[in-house]
């Protein structure tokens, strides 16, 4: 019989955890004080920005979306949302179950080298800080992003040294998450490197202060600009 070539996987995931957008289910802290209309908006601005700004897979390196289940997900809101890039549903009943899932199905049945995951928070993250993330894991075993209100904007780590314990038993949407974190990391003696402290976007003190200082031109910048926020 003939021999079929297969070609392997990429080495390197980048997991893009994701909501799709819909009104009540989004930006909900934002919601309080701007309303949900505006706060649904400004997630799929913040969506597309982000999308927008990690650009395309590599040869080596797969951008896939791991979306949060909801009724109304279907093939056309999907496409709507996050264009034809892959997809793949989270599974687990609490976010540390979910980001624990994801990494291990992709390092154990895809056999991923590496992986990095980020949220839709930091909606001007660059691939460059990304691809310099995927770089350090081959000198360290961890990498993350500190972001200034506690949490992180990016957790990576290379399979031979991952424990998806490091996402068991965190406080999420509290100013220790990056603590207790990190703390887990160094109680196993493994190394982590650090990238730069970035901002969030998760309340309306922070959209407001992306108006004044934020990145020049995309499409929560626009959005702003038409409700008069910016300089």
């Amino acid at each position: 019989m003939p021999a079929f070539a297969t070609t392997p996987p990429p080495p390197k995931r980048l997991l893009v955890f994701a909501r799709l957008p819909e009104i009540g289910k989004v930006k909900t802290r934002l919601a309080q004080s701007i309303g949900e209309d505006k706060a649904l908006a400004v997630y799929e601005a913040m969506l597309r920005d982000l999308l927008e700004s990690i650009g395309a897979p590599t040869a080596d390196t797969e951008i896939e979306v791991v979306w949060a289940p909801t009724p109304e997900a279907n093939g056309a809101t999907l496409r709507r949302a996050f264009g034809d890039r892959p997809l793949a549903m989270q599974t687990g009943s609490s976010l540390g179950d979910r980001l624990a899932m994801a990494f291990s199905e992709r390092f154990f049945f895809a056999r991923a080298l590496k992986i990095v995951v980020i949220g839709v928070d930091d909606p001007s993250l660059p691939r460059e800080l990304i691809d310099r993330a995927f770089s350090l894991l081959d000198a360290c075993e961890w990498v993350i992003g500190p972001a200034t209100d506690g949490g992180y904007y990016l957790l990576g780590a290379r399979a031979a040294s991952f424990e998806s314990a490091v996402f068991a038993g965190v406080p999420w949407g509290t100013p220790s998450v990056l603590e207790t974190t990190m703390e887990k990391i160094r109680s196993w003696g493994n190394t982590v490197a650090v990238l730069p402290v970035r901002s969030d976007i998760d309340a309306e003190a922070d959209l407001r202060r992306f108006a004044k200082t934020g990145e020049a031109g995309g499409a929560l910048r626009s959005l702003l600009q038409a409700w008069g926020w910016c300089e």
